[in-house]
């Protein structure tokens, strides 16, 4: 017998088949979770017993999903920045669209090699905490799942590219550089993942709407005052990330506006007091709400 051990499993992206050399390998953090499952439907009508009678059932609908979370390296994002926010790159920069492009995706899991096809971001997450790299996590649709023999997945370089930490960051909100111990930035791309028609498999995983919010923890203090009761209109703000280790990688945030609700901070004893603060990145007049770059020399 041989063991299936996640230490093996490999992933790649591409934006067509077949996956070959000129693939884009992706290095996972932990777990990955994308796979398909279908139901089993039965009738349910009464029979004269308790008894459930497998003849009167049938294979229903296929959903594939799933999540990955890998760290936020400058070559990850120049591929997963036009999947997350549909626009493509233009001179190291990317903008939001009303659509998301299809990708596909390969997982070795050792004993077989799964090729996802017709698969959208349903929801990004940017975040990072004191101490730690930045990570991205990934929750994945997809419209459907091939099974593929092992050896299948082609011979990629792992990728090596020096990944941002959290202490690369620089967070400005109302024009002024704060202080923060964590971040989390949510980009929620809302499918339709009820798109079956008369297919047992999706047909396809439209963009509904999207919703992006921002959360960060501060030091409660004099500096902090007027990060609440903020304006209803909020303010524009940034989140910088510059590799110390490779100082033209640079990655930037830009937010039209963020707009808080209103709310005070609680104390604890014996502790800094903290300014949680969660808020909604929109759209300012004709400013996007948000603005990535990701640039490098």
């Amino acid at each position: 017998m041989t063991l299936g051990i996640g230490t093996f499993t490999r992933v790649a992206i591409d934006s067509a088949l077949p996956f070959d050399t000129s693939s884009i390998p992706i290095e996972i953090i932990d777990s990955e979770s994308l796979i398909e499952t279908q139901t089993i439907d039965e009738t349910g009508g009464t029979t004269g017993t308790t008894e459930h009678l497998a003849e009167r059932t049938r294979l229903g609908q296929k959903r594939c999903s799933g999540s990955i979370k890998l760290a936020a390296s400058r070559l990850a994002l120049d591929t997963l920045l036009p999947l997350i926010l549909g626009g493509d790159e233009s001179s190291n920069e990317f903008s939001l669209e009303d659509s998301l492009p299809e990708f596909y995706m390969m997982i070795d899991r050792d004993e077989k090699v799964y090729t996802y096809s017709g698969c959208r971001i349903a929801r990004a997450t940017f975040t990072g905490s004191s101490g730690q790299m930045v990570f991205i996590e990934l929750d994945i649709e997809a419209e459907t799942e091939t099974e593929g023999n092992a050896g299948t997945f082609p011979t990629l370089a792992t990728p090596t590219e020096s990944p941002y930490r959290f202490e690369d960051g620089v967070l400005t909100l109302q024009s002024t550089t704060r202080e923060f111990s964590e971040f989390s930035l949510t980009l929620e791309n809302q499918l339709d993942t009820e798109r079956f028609e008369n297919n047992l498999t999706r047909v396809d995983l439209p963009l509904l709407d999207r919703v992006i919010t921002l959360s960060t923890n501060h030091p409660w203090s004099t500096d902090n005052l007027d990060l609440i009761k903020q304006d209803l209109i909020g303010a524009g703000g940034s989140l910088v990330f510059t590799n110390t280790e490779i100082t033209s990688n640079i990655l930037t945030f830009t937010f039209g506006t963020i707009q808080y609700p209103s709310k005070t901070p609680g104390t604890t004893k014996a502790q800094v007091t903290r300014l949680p603060l969660e808020g909604m990145v929109r759209k300012a007049g004709s400013t996007p709400s948000l603005i990535v770059t990701n640039a490098h020399a």
